[in-house]
């Protein structure tokens, strides 16, 4: 049987399926209507690749431009999430897992390596196409005509008021990016904030804010490994994690954990913030070789074992699943908007990949095969906390409509 004829054995019969297929030998076969989107393979090793290895064969062949696409990405990656026999596993996939399973250290020096590679492409790069204050993580949409700055505004003021946060207590901030929430903290919440990166660009960006706000007294980040937490010589009342977990690497989730219950006060409130799985399996082998190096997915079982084996308390999670969804998309829109920059910095291959990055990811979240998971937890058993959610999703009594800093201004304090 041709290759052609396995890939159309597999979408047939397939409802609410609607694409053409065109192969490097001219045929042609619709699905459907065939008005969704068209793929085009330009040559049969690019299918073939598909075959052996689903999510790492179709994105380089579509990096590499063996693979065409015309119309909406995130559709694609949808079909091709709901084929179970494309994306069956084969020896070939199997094998390039535990390659890169192989591979992935997590050490200190491979960690930095990772995070750079990521995260140090450029603030320029990522000022075009995030929010304005340089929040690369799941904004949170009240509402669906929330404008991308208005949502990412309510994550941080939703983890705000999640920690509790009260004047002058100290926050730890693990892996803080470009340190927005840390300045968001404390100029609403009059907080003392650290902040801790690996990457030199968010350094060198978050410290120039952190001058501009006027917050050098309240406000510093450090280029520091979650491992070395002690060297801070510092203990806080809360910690928040966002976006970081997944770096961690599975073999380090109680590793982390342990560094934090380090410099956590007792009966302080740790805020993890992680995309993760409801089972535990294998990362995308195509995100892990050229997104995130070093990335694990964590399931939502292994998170809650280790948190408990080392005392620290459920409280709550709350899954931003489709959050992330529209968030992903408005980074899409974005970074389609400024094509033409983005095409100045980096090459063609470059912008294919992140283009099929944000839009798959985003299907994936819809789909719910990946999930958004926030949750928080108390070092020790706090039976003092309210009953009910609206805490989190109330404004903080007194810091509605002034910000810390503006209130202290006029009290004369």
């Amino acid at each position: 049987m041709s290759l052609q004829s396995v890939f159309c054995n597999a979408f047939a019969g397939m409802a609410d399926v609607n694409f053409r297929v065109i192969f490097w030998d001219g045929s042609v076969y619709d699905f459907g209507s065939g008005t969704d989107f068209l793929i085009r393979f330009k040559n049969r090793e690019a299918l073939r690749k598909v075959f052996l290895d689903t999510s790492l064969g179709f994105g380089e062949g579509y990096m590499n431009g063996d693979i065409e696409v015309e119309g909406d990405l995130r559709e694609v990656v949808r079909v091709g999430l709901l084929s179970g026999q494309v994306d069956e596993k084969t020896k070939k996939s199997v094998l390039n897992t535990l390659a890169l399973s192989i591979l992935q250290r997590n050490s200190k020096r491979k960690d930095r390596q990772s995070i750079s590679y990521h995260y140090d492409l450029g603030n320029d790069f990522y000022k075009l196409w995030l929010d304005r204050k340089m929040l690369y993580s799941c904004a949170y949409f009240k509402n669906d005509s929330a404008s991308l700055e208005q949502a990412q505004t309510e994550k941080i003021n939703l983890c705000c008021r999640k920690l509790q946060l009260k004047h002058n207590e100290r926050l730890l901030d693990i892996g803080c990016g470009w340190g927005s929430l840390l300045i968001t903290a404390a100029k609403n919440f009059g907080i003392h904030g650290v902040g801790i990166t690996l990457s030199q660009e968010q350094l060198a960006y978050g410290r120039e804010q952190i001058a501009e706000e006027g917050l050098q007294d309240r406000v510093h980040l450090e280029y520091l490994d979650y491992r070395d937490l002690l060297q801070l010589r510092q203990s806080f009342d809360k910690v928040v994690s966002v976006g970081m977990f997944e770096h961690i690497g599975k073999a380090n989730m109680k590793l982390f954990l342990e560094n934090v219950q380090a410099v956590l006060r007792p009966n302080g409130l740790l805020l993890l913030h992680t995309i993760g799985k409801t089972v535990e399996e294998p990362t995308n082998n195509w995100i892990r070789k050229y997104i995130f190096p070093g990335s694990y997915l964590p399931d939502l079982g292994s998170i809650l074992k280790n948190c408990s084996g080392l005392g620290f308390n459920f409280i709550d999670c709350e899954n931003m699943r489709l959050h992330y969804s529209k968030t992903l998309d408005n980074w899409s829109e974005r970074f389609e908007k400024n094509e033409s920059k983005i095409r100045s910095m980096f090459d063609d291959r470059f912008i294919r990949m992140w283009r099929f990055y944000l839009a798959g990811c985003s299907a994936m979240f819809r789909l719910g095969q990946i999930h958004l998971f926030q949750l928080l937890f108390s070092a020790g058993v706090r039976n003092d906390l309210p009953l009910t959610r609206e805490w989190m999703h109330t404004e903080s009594p007194g810091l509605t409509g002034s910000s810390f800093s503006e209130q202290h201004m006029l009290k004369g304090t």
